[in-house]
This record gives structure tokens, sequence and C-alpha cells, in this order.
């Protein structure tokens, strides 16, 4: 356990010593232009360039004006990299799944944190934390559910003005570019600790301590500031070329601040990936299945995120690698633009071969599955179940419940228990009503009608309502069989008729 602490320590001072080399010798050279030499016509821009009379070129490149070469025209925004159709597609895409991750990602947080889960070890802090990451990262590209109603709907918040990309001094673009960053560096990091958290606990190493756990607590975000408000200084965020959200702009910061880190986090993961399979492959079978069977969910999403990220190095390593031959196909397609800036538009095509569109729409995807991936593997288990099931909140809807119910059992006996009044109260008036008849048999009379049944109650009740309703108008026959001594006697009560 003292040697991955001493390992994870060693990976923080890596980190850090490259971020100060990087820093140390800035020649900031790039001004963001993708190619150089060119020259045109003043006042004059072909489209879809556009032109620009500027006064202070280097203050408007800071500000995000492209210019194309040494010329006063300047790159639409977005970029020609992709059509429009392309980018719409992009766009819509990051805010569909950007959002659905974003609330995945928050039931995640909710579930794990102390407000729900009361009970934490490594492996939920882990959870928790890695999840928050995400929900940063996501929260860049739900933000713009918010500006769909404003005036050039997502496009606005990193196109503000016509041919002028977002930048730093841009509040939106800053905050953005700050939640991607840090939740993209929380989220890998945490990642590389879950991968640790799972070989641990099925080779059955050492436990993590809770002090221990603080220190990662503290190791990880402290690298992950430093990461992320590290290019600040040098006003660093702003919407590129190719991006859909504001990011990094140079190349040696993006590798300095995020892929160096990001490699290095990915070689920490797969090596304790391969160390699982090769625990789970030398226990026995029987052993392998209850394995597998606990932590198969776990197992999956920690693999599947680390092809993901894998995915997304390489792309943008070969990207970055071929970048002078996309600069040479921009400047074929902006020669083409200005030999048929004099035919009619529409009779010619200039075609910018770039970036396959394929390739780029799972780059941009790769990283907005994982919140949807989080819930499914994390939060559909019997773990969050019982979480859920634990917590205040099951406990306080159960007894409001069983409250209700109570209350609804309670109703039903007072209903109950008033029939019953009222048939005690019918029985007793019907009783009453004839003891006092003056006949002189109203002691024959109620030990009779003690024996009446349910329905003739009924039927005397509807009986004495129709006699009440009448004014007592109607007389009583009541036929029977005379005694001995030729007074009339009750036999039954379906003897009595109005």
């Amino acid at each position: 356990m003292n040697q991955i602490n001493k390992f994870i320590k060693n990976i923080y001072l890596i980190i850090i010593t490259i971020i100060l080399i990087i820093i140390s010798n800035d020649n900031n050279n790039n001004n963001g232009h993708f190619i150089n030499g060119q020259s045109l016509p003043d006042g004059f821009c072909p489209q879809p360039l556009i032109y620009r009379n500027t006064t202070n070129r280097k203050a408007d490149i800071e500000n995000g004006y492209n210019f194309v070469g040494e010329t006063k025209c300047l790159l639409p925004c977005p970029s020609p990299l992709f059509t429009k159709s392309q980018w719409e597609s992009y766009f819509m895409m990051s805010l569909i799944m950007g959002s659905i991750s974003m609330f995945a990602s928050l039931f995640l947080i909710i579930t794990y944190s102390p407000l729900i889960n009361k009970k934490h070890t490594r492996h939920t802090v882990g959870i928790l934390c890695m999840s928050i990451g995400i929900f940063f990262i996501m929260v860049s590209d739900g933000r713009q559910l918010w500006d769909m109603g404003s005036a050039g709907g997502e496009y606005s918040k990193y196109c503000p003005e016509t041919g002028r990309y977002a930048r730093q001094s841009d509040t939106k673009c800053l905050t953005t570019g700050l939640f991607f960053q840090f939740g993209c560096v929380t989220a890998i990091g945490w990642w590389s600790i879950l991968a640790v958290d799972l070989w641990m606990t099925i080779a059955k190493k050492v436990q993590t301590t809770r002090k221990q756990i603080l220190y990662y607590l503290i190791g990880i975000n402290t690298v992950s500031l430093i990461l992320t408000f590290g290019p600040v200084v040098k006003n660093q965020y702003g919407f590129g070329n190719a991006a859909i959200g504001c990011w990094m702009l140079d190349l040696k910061y993006q590798y300095g601040f995020f892929w160096i880190p990001v490699g290095i986090c990915l070689s920490v993961g797969s090596v304790f990936i391969g160390l699982i399979f090769w625990e789970i492959y030398k226990i026995s079978d029987a052993v392998k299945k209850r394995y597998l069977k606990k932590h198969i969910k776990p197992l999956c999403l920690i693999v599947l995120m680390c092809l993901e990220f894998f995915y997304m190095f390489i792309y943008y390593s070969y990207i970055t690698a071929n970048q002078p031959t996309y600069n040479k196909h921009v400047a074929e397609y902006i020669m083409c633009l200005i030999i048929n800036a004099a035919n009619v538009p529409g009779s010619y095509t200039c075609q910018l071969k770039t970036v396959s569109p394929t390739a780029q729409f799972l780059f941009l995807i790769a990283i907005r599955l994982m919140g949807l991936q989080g819930l499914i593997f994390y939060g559909l288990t019997a773990a969050t179940k019982k979480v859920w099931a634990n917590s205040w909140i099951c406990k306080d809807l159960l007894k409001l419940f069983k409250f209700l119910s109570n209350k609804s059992n309670n109703n039903d006996i007072s209903e109950i228990e008033n029939n019953n009044n009222n048939y005690n109260n019918s029985r007793n008036y019907y009783s009453g009503s004839y003891d006092g008849a003056g006949s002189g048999r109203g002691d024959k009379f109620t030990k009779t009608s003690s024996n009446l049944s349910d329905q003739d109650i009924n039927n005397n009740n509807i009986n004495n309502n129709n006699n009440n309703n009448n004014n007592n108008s109607s007389s009583l026959e009541i036929s029977g069989v005379e005694s001995n001594n030729g007074t009339p006697r009750v036999n039954s009560p379906d003897n009595l008729q109005p």
C-alpha cells in the first residue's frame, strides 16, 4: 500500500514538473492563423471569408478574430472545416447527449452523496468524485439549454460577433472552458483510482483507511485545480477551429495541462485493468463466477471508459501529427476561393478536405456517453437500490404512506361504527314504537322482534318512514291466528303489511 502511495505522489510531481517547463518555455508565436504568407487586394475577401478593416491587428487576434495569413480576411465562425449541417449535428449531439449525461451523473451524485448514502468506502467516494467530474463536463454542454432562445442559438456563446471566436474575456466561454477542463481531469483521475480500487478488492489487498481516502481527495483535487486554472494565466481558453466548446487554444498547453496527465492516468488505469484480469484468471472457476457476477458492472465501465479515453488520445495525436497536411489543405482552399472570386457564386466549388466528419463525431460523442454509462453500470445496481432503501427520503415516504394508510383505515372503521349505530338505533326504534301502542302486548312484541332479520328490519324501517311521511295517516293491520281467549297474536314479521 505504501508503494502505491509513493507511485501516486511521483505522478503528481511529474505532472507539476511538466507544467513548469511548459510555462517557463512559453514562446507565444501561435496567433491562431491557419496559414501564413497569403495576401489579397485591400478591401476584397472572397466568400465565405469576411473582410475586417483592422487598426490593431494584434488586439483583434487576441480578441478572437482569426485572420487568414497576412490578409484582412477573417475565417467565418464556426470555421469552414465542417459544413453547416455537420456543425449543426455536432452541436445538437452535444446538447442531447450532454444533457442526458448531465442528469444521469447528477443522479449518481445525489445517490452517493452524504445526503443519501451514510456509509462511505473508498469505492463509493471514487464513484461520487468521478460523477462530479463528469457532471462538470456535461454542464458545459447542458448550458446550451439556456442559450437556445437567445439570438444566434448555440453559436452565440462561441461566436459572439461576426467573424469573432469567443475568448477568455467572454464570461460564458471562460466558464464552460473551466468546467470542461476541471471535469475532464477530475473524471479521469478518479477513473484510475477506481481501477486501482477494483484491483485491491478482487486481489484482497490491504484496505484503504479514511486517512488515505482524504489524501486521494486532496491530491487529485489539487492537481485538477492546477491543471484547470494554470492556462488562465496565459489567456488560453477560447473557441477553436474544430471544437464545439471553449478550451485551451495552443497545442503545447493542451499537451502539458491535459493530454500528458491523461496519458499518465491511462497508463496507470490500464496497468491495473491488466492486473484485474490476471487476478480473475488465477482464481478457480467457481470463485471466478462469483467474482465476475459481483464486479462485472464496475469492470465493464472501467474497461469501456478506458477504450473511450484511448480513442480520444490516439485520435488527437493523429490530428496533431497531421496538422501540416491540414494547413496545406486550408491554403489550397483559400487559393481556390481567390482564383474563383470573379466568377458567379455557385458556378464553382472549393472543397476543404481536412478531418473526417465521422471520426470527429466519434471523438466528440465519446466523452459525452460517460454520464449515461455511469448511470447504467453504477446507478442501476442492487447496491444503489439498497442505498435508496436505507435513505431518509425512503424512510420518510414510508412513514407518510403508513400514516395515510392508517388514516384511511380509521375512516373505514368510523364508517362501520356509524353503520352499526344506525343499525342498533333502527332496532331500538322499531321495538319501542310498538311497545307504547297501548295494546297491552308490548312485552310480547319486544321479545318477538329480537329475532328479526336485517332484511326485515330494513323493510320495517321503510314502512316506518312511509308512515311518518303520511303523518301516520295509515293504519296498521296485524293479521295472525287468534289465541284461545280471542286476542290477536303476532306470528311473524312477514305478516306486517302497510
